[in-house]
């Protein structure tokens, strides 16, 4: 059965982890090498990635996905990529954990 693997950054992959998902580690410079490992495996029907290290994943496997049908790629977007400044991803955390919880958490 083909499983589903998120390729990210590595402090990205620590939540995805603790919420169970499998996850591949890259940086930007060996991410195009791990999406086409992860293509030709033939193991993974849904390969979700960072779009900070591969903006356009379908492009980007093009080549890697000639003749297969799977896994289907999916750009996800980063948060670093979403918030220029660090005080809005802090505040965006923030209300999300807010509203999951009931309550702030703040760690020092």
């Amino acid at each position: 059965m083909p499983r589903m693997l998120v390729l990210t950054d590595s402090e990205t992959a620590a939540g995805f982890r603790l919420a169970g998902v499998e996850v591949r580690e890259a940086e930007p410079e060996t991410a195009q090498a791990a999406l086409e490992d992860v293509i030709v495996s033939d193991a993974y029907g849904l390969v979700i990635v960072d779009e900070s290290l591969i903006a356009d994943p379908n492009s980007a496997g093009e080549r890697a996905m000639r003749g297969r049908e799977l896994p289907v790629l999916l750009s996800m977007p980063s948060l670093g990529a979403a918030f220029a400044e660090a005080d809005d991803a802090t505040e965006y955390m923030k209300q999300l954990v807010r509203s999951a919880i009931g309550f702030d958490v703040k760690l020092e």
